[in-house]
């Protein structure tokens, strides 16, 4: 009998010592293919990024070399959006790592805890405030503070685009919320100023978006994007791999 036991006693140890040496393995091979991947920037935005502003610095993020880039666009947004998960009816644009791309109206924005615990990004760009025009100025610095502190406290860099010039958001209104944004998010964030690279059309469209002015206006748009990656981009660079 204690031959016997002897003997399933030995084979569950060998049983037990292999299951933690493959667990072992699988561990190191994880944290492995986490270190060799890519560095990612996570971009999230409103209804600008939903159209032709987001596509181009969407475009314009894919092309730089050794980065994996993920955006979150949710028309509506501002960023108390992020942390309650506010559904939107007015249209969303996603696109991951792999370039695969969604589109529709409706969408619950996703939060922002679970964006920076899925991707691990290296550089959060942000382009939010527009939805925040009108609010009080405390409540725009709190918020957008929150924000700002998530991304950094995840370990990431933060980079805030505010938001453009438009016909129904004038001045002194919208000096307004970039005061209220630059009191909230420096000096963690880099603050980009859209409306020294902007102009909204006295007549037509809808007063605030550029895509509703048509061609013109996307190209408005693109032409804005361009001015905030020249901006930003210089801050880009890929980490140091750690040392083990």
């Amino acid at each position: 009998m204690n031959s016997s036991l002897d003997f399933i006693s030995r084979c569950l140890h060998r049983m037990i010592y292999g299951l933690a040496i493959a667990l072992l393995s699988l561990t190191s091979s994880c944290a492995d293919e986490t270190r060799d991947a890519p560095p990612v920037i996570l971009f999230i935005g409103d209804s600008h990024s939903v159209g032709s502003f987001g596509m181009q610095e969407d475009a314009l993020l894919r092309r730089l070399p050794g980065f994996n880039v993920a955006i979150y666009a949710i028309c509506g947004s501002s960023p108390e959006s992020w942390f309650t998960g506010l559904k939107t009816n007015c249209g969303y644009f996603f696109k991951d790592t792999k370039g695969e791309e969604q589109r529709g109206w409706e969408k619950e924005t996703p939060l922002l805890a679970n964006l920076l615990a899925l991707h691990r990004p290296s550089y959060t760009v942000v382009e939010l405030g527009a939805n925040m025009y009108g609010e009080p100025a405390e409540w725009i610095e709190k918020t957008s503070h929150e924000m700002a502190m998530a991304i950094v406290s995840s370990g990431s860099k933060c980079i805030w685009i505010g938001p453009p010039q438009a016909r129904l958001q004038p001045e002194p209104e919208l000096g307004v919320v970039f005061d209220a944004l630059r009191a909230g998010v420096v000096p963690y964030c880099m603050l980009f100023d859209s409306r020294n690279a902007t102009t909204y059309p006295a007549t037509g469209g809808d007063g605030i978006h550029f895509n509703s002015l048509g061609e013109p206006g996307a190209r408005m748009a693109e032409n804005w994007a361009l001015s905030a990656y020249y901006a930003f981009s210089p801050l880009l660079k890929i980490p140091e791999k750690a040392v083990h």
